[in-house]
């Protein structure tokens, strides 16, 4: 690109949006971004970019929306560093390698410049932009932006180096929570029945059966605290009783401190759906707008985070009759079907035993036949470095998913989890079948909704905010409904 041309700030910011990949920015971001360019810059897109800056940018902002000004001041002042850096932008000159190195090499070093600056363009705009839209903590947000830039190796090893030798959990002591904090144990049955959500009565999943039997009290790895593993009770009532229970034990014999969560839906009374989010799953179909459909929001009683990015999951997605990438024989694979049920199967073994409403792949089986799968975390089956996502045996926020042998579902969610004590939970609250869902505390969230109203954690400690899953998703989540009474 000639410096002698006239290059005005619209053609800037718009060249050097084009350069980077829709996929890599996601595709409700790029496009965003592409609007703001075509249509918000006005005159001030018209200057000429050499005598544009960013008090100029500064001025331009202030004409917004008040929402707008931020992301958009960083935007155009990052594209102006941008500029100044690859010689184009001589309001502000950069470093004089040419007049160094000659104009040979410097062609040559402007290119690399402007790799480098599109990825600090990636590593710092973007991330600043999934802090303040999708309330993402800031360590989450960069290491998702460089992952979704086909940097996951390297966000992978400094993951492993943060949560190994940074980052570390306490060893030993005591738990500073009740087993039972923030819990509704209190809670009665039959004379609770009037605060529980409205029911949905959607024909294709028939009406709420009888109650099914509570499981029995989780049996922790270590001697149990007071309440610990008690199944306590929630305000999702259907037929008269809680259609969602809650415990919390700790995951292993070493971290003591720390509670994980399990929750366990009815599906007698319980329907359940995927909801694709609004960048994720990636590919090329009708994906809504990231939020339930409307007429079963006033039914929708909870909200649990899906899988991982589809490049990361070693798998596949269907969604209705649109096969958007293919399944994958062997893998782990959460299937919602259309009359509302739910489970986890083995792609391949084990087959659909109704109409799809969607089936999500992500990994391998971490449980099967009631054993954890779970006997070496480097596995490549639990990810190469989980795919760029961390090490198998990194203690993060993990969830997963699972079915008990009587069909009921159980969720599991906890801060301080490896792959192997994540399954070996799982194990303990009765999965025949479980998957790994998605990890890290900006993606490891469930919460509950209905008589919760604006939503509640379903681990007090879970980092984002109930709205996760009313407010439209960037990425996939299960829905739970309350069927008809």
């Amino acid at each position: 690109m000639s410096t002698n041309r006239v290059i005005t700030v619209r053609h800037w910011l718009g060249a050097w949006l084009s350069c980077i990949p829709e996929a890599e920015l996601g595709f409700g971001y790029k496009r965003r971004l592409s609007q703001f360019v075509a249509k918000q810059l006005g005159d001030f897109g018209n200057r000429e970019l050499a005598s544009a800056g960013a008090a100029d940018a500064y001025r331009f902002v202030q004409s917004l929306p008040k929402g707008d000004r931020e992301l958009a001041y960083r935007f155009i002042t990052s594209g102006f560093r941008a500029a100044k850096n690859v010689g184009l932008n001589t309001r502000y000159p950069g470093f004089p390698a040419k007049r160094v190195v000659g104009k040979v090499f410097w062609v040559a070093a402007r290119g690399v410049l402007a790799t480098a600056l599109i990825t600090g363009l990636i590593t710092s705009g973007f991330a600043l932009d999934r802090v303040v839209r999708f309330k993402e903590d800031s360590l989450t947000a960069y290491a998702t932006v460089l992952r979704q830039s086909g940097f996951g190796v390297v966000v992978a090893f400094a993951e492993d180096v943060y949560y190994n030798y940074i980052n570390t959990p306490r060893v030993g002591g005591e738990p500073t929570q009740a087993a039972d904090f923030g819990s509704d144990a209190n809670i009665g049955e039959q004379s609770q029945s009037s605060v529980g959500s409205k029911i949905a009565f959607v024909k294709e999943w028939g009406a709420a059966g009888a109650s099914s039997v509570v499981p029995d009290r989780l049996v922790p790895p270590v001697s149990a605290k007071v309440g610990e593993g008690v199944w306590l009770r929630t305000k999702i009532m259907v037929n008269g009783s809680s259609a969602i229970r809650i415990a919390r034990i700790r995951p292993d014999s070493e971290h003591t401190s720390y509670y994980a969560t399990i929750a366990w839906f009815d599906s007698k009374r319980l329907a359940f759906q995927q909801v694709p989010g609004t960048d994720v799953p990636e590919g090329n179909f009708v994906r809504g707008d990231g939020v339930v459909p409307l007429d079963l929001k006033p039914f929708y009683v909870a909200g649990l985070n899906d899988g991982f990015l589809m490049r990361d999951s070693q798998g596949g997605y269907v969604f209705g009759d649109k096969v958007v990438k293919k399944l994958v024989v062997g893998k782990a694979t959460l299937v919602t079907y259309t009359d509302g049920s739910i489970d986890v199967l083995k792609w391949g073994r084990d087959k659909p035993s109704k109409p799809i409403q969607a089936a999500r792949q992500n990994l391998t089986l971490m449980v099967d036949g009631a054993i954890s799968q779970v006997q070496d975390e480097s596995q490549s089956k639990w990810g190469w470095v989980w795919q760029g996502v961390g090490s198998g045996k990194n203690l993060v926020w993990r969830s997963a998913l699972g079915v008990r042998a009587d069909g009921t579902v159980v969720y599991c969610i906890g801060p301080v989890l490896s792959a192997k004590s994540l399954a070996d939970m799982m194990v303990r609250a009765g999965a025949v079948r479980a998957m790994p869902l998605d990890m890290n505390s900006a993606y490891a969230n469930g919460f509950l909704y209905g008589p919760y109203a604006p939503g509640k954690r379903i681990d007090p400690n879970i980092y984002r905010e109930p709205d996760r899953f009313l407010a439209p998703s960037e990425r996939d989540f299960v829905a739970v409904y309350a069927k008809s009474p």
